[in-house]
């Protein structure tokens, strides 16, 4: 799809309910787009153990839970979005990997997960502050969560994804701040490729002795 079309097609959709609005952009989705995990989850996979189970929250077409699977985890894909959600199903059963990867239709805004502990559990791009405590429940003991998304910063910026609405981005520290009872691995705000984000690979503590 040309770029003229893609901005037509972001316009069109500004104004949707979420459910309908995502569900159009990847129903619009090329089905080579987005097939790669993004550079900072590439990097934390090594870092992560190799297994158990995995959430990834707003999965989207399935990118990042494919590569969790890959890894060894049994994912589960939530998103709102079905048509996403189709496209991490069709790509899960091209790589051989559907029996490692269950999609949930579902709307984490109204604060909901699903009712597991997971072993990791994936954030990108994506921020809804009231599941920031649900998120550190579901983490089991020595879990790891990665979570990157925008900050205010790419509001100055040319390019922003879709919204200028502040509440969509983080302000500077918070999302440490957000997960303070987390051992941090790695956490970096700044520029990285062509976007402003905050980058968090952190774990849970052990449970004591």
């Amino acid at each position: 799809m040309h770029r003229k079309s893609l901005l037509s097609l972001k316009h069109a959709v500004k104004h949707l309910p979420p459910r309908k609005k995502w569900d159009t952009r990847y129903a619009a989705l090329h089905p080579a787009a987005r097939l790669e995990p993004s550079p900072f989850v590439q990097a934390s996979l090594p870092r992560l153990p190799a297994g158990g189970p995995a959430l990834d929250i707003a999965a989207g077409a399935g990118r990042h839970s494919l590569a969790l699977a890959r890894r060894g985890f049994v994912v589960d894909a939530v998103d709102i979005s079905w048509q996403g959600l189709r496209l991490a199903q069709q790509r899960a059963a091209t790589t051989g990997l559907s029996d490692r990867v269950r999609c949930i239709v579902g709307d984490v805004e109204h604060g909901w997960l699903p009712r597991q502990n997971y072993a990791v559990i994936l954030v990108s791009y994506f921020l809804y502050r009231p599941l920031f405590p649900l998120i550190h429940e579901r983490l089991l003991p020595g879990g790891w969560l990665i979570y990157e998304t925008f900050t205010l910063t790419q509001l100055d910026q040319p390019y922003h994804p879709g919204s200028t609405r502040e509440e969509f981005y983080l302000r500077p520290n918070e999302l440490r701040h957000a997960f303070a009872g987390l051992t941090v691995v790695t956490y970096h705000e700044g520029r990285h490729q062509d976007r402003f984000t905050a980058q968090l690979l952190a774990r849970k503590p052990e449970r004591a002795p």
